[in-house]
């Protein structure tokens, strides 16, 4: 497989009352050079949200989805 010569995407999928917990895997990932997609971080108020994410996740190497109880 080719070394990625970019950051890694990575689009973070996870319910509404995860958000704490994400958010702090988020800046993880950041810190680890992982360019990663979250919701409130990277969505600027008022864009069309359900292109933007779509857009999004069609251009991530990796969708994340993080799974709990809730």
């Amino acid at each position: 497989m080719p070394e990625l010569t970019r950051p890694l995407k990575v689009f973070l999928y996870h319910a509404p009352g995860d958000r704490g917990t994400v958010r702090d895997l988020y800046l993880r990932l950041i810190r680890d050079g992982v360019d990663a997609w979250l919701v409130k971080e990277k969505l600027p108020p008022g864009q069309d949200w359900k292109h933007e994410i779509d857009k999004a996740v069609r251009e991530s190497d990796v969708v994340l989805t993080c799974l709990s109880e809730r």
